[in-house]
């Protein structure tokens, strides 16, 4: 029972770490692409350090993956600069969406009717954060947002075909992916010693920390039970911003939003799944780790 409720506490403290993605990322100046290529390369270095199992089983198919998550994790910070935090967020979490639509396609995998309902719902919020906030000027924001959510659901569809590949290792070339895609940019390296100090400060509170900490809570922790933990990183991550920047959501977004996580909350309670579902974990933390065997994980 000890190490459960330990299990369960580092589910609870990882999510709570992440929370703070929006405000982190409203708080620092630096441009999206330097948020997110060195907020990565700085969580590769501490998730190597710390997890020696990182280092190893590698493959070409669990590089192949890096590529969704790293557009994933870039679109994320880019429509965190553009919109709110609280659109950035709801739209993220609508990444089961596009599993449930596509993942049939690509994994032979028949959607059971009743599961069609969650969906449903979650595409209504969307409706309603969308067409409430079109005449805000933030539809760019938006866009990639969606993008955001759209490229994580690939992402788990990918897991899904690597059902029996290491967590660990994926999560470490999760983190390179975005290093490689943005080390192009001559713009991502005018930084000052300054912005390096905080993005480390970031990266290691914020981004590798709770990548550990729910690495090793959800390995204990049923999928549904670590879900349901992990739906608070969309509930305060916009109160962060809220208390900190001043900035406030929209009616649309929290009406929307709250719709969103209802789907998602009858996902995992009322037809929670029976089996490991690795897509489960497209419903999780931004920005949090692949799902092990026996567990659940985020992005």
């Amino acid at each position: 029972m000890g190490s459960e409720l330990v299990a369960r506490l580092d589910v609870l403290a990882a999510a709570l770490l992440f929370s703070t993605g929006g405000a982190a990322i409203k708080a620092c100046s630096l441009s999206s692409w330097q948020v997110a290529s060195f907020r990565s390369a700085v969580a590769c270095l501490v998730v190597l350090a710390i997890l020696p199992e990182s280092r190893r089983r590698w493959s070409g198919r669990t590089l192949a993956g890096g590529f969704a998550y790293a557009t994933t994790m870039v679109l994320f910070v880019v429509a965190n600069k553009l919109t709110t935090a609280a659109n950035t967020i709801f739209l993220q979490y609508t990444a089961p969406i596009y599993v449930a639509l596509i993942g049939p396609f690509i994994l032979s995998e028949r959607l059971r009717s009743r599961e069609a309902v969650p969906f449903v719902i979650c595409i209504a919020g969307i409706a309603v954060l969308f067409l409430g906030n079109s005449g805000s000027g933030e539809t760019k924001g938006l866009l990639l947002g969606a993008g955001s959510g759209f490229f994580y659901g690939m992402f788990f569809i990918w897991l899904r075909r690597l059902r029996y590949a290491d967590a660990i290792a994926i999560t470490l070339i999760n983190c390179l992916g975005v290093v490689v895609l943005l080390v192009a940019v001559p713009s991502v390296w005018q930084v000052s010693a300054m912005d390096i100090v905080l993005l480390v400060i970031m990266a290691t509170v914020q981004f590798a920390l709770p990548y550990v900490l729910f690495t090793r809570g959800v390995a204990h922790v049923p999928v549904a039970e670590a879900s349901l933990i992990a739906l608070i990183e969309p509930v305060l991550n916009p109160v962060w911003v809220a208390l900190l920047y001043g900035e406030n959501p929209s009616v649309a977004t929290i009406v929307g939003g709250a719709v969103i996580l209802a789907g998602l909350a009858v996902r995992y309670t009322v037809l929670r799944p029976t089996t490991l579902e690795l897509e489960a974990g497209a419903a999780e933390l931004a920005g949090g780790p692949a799902v092990p065997e026996g567990g659940e994980g985020s992005t």
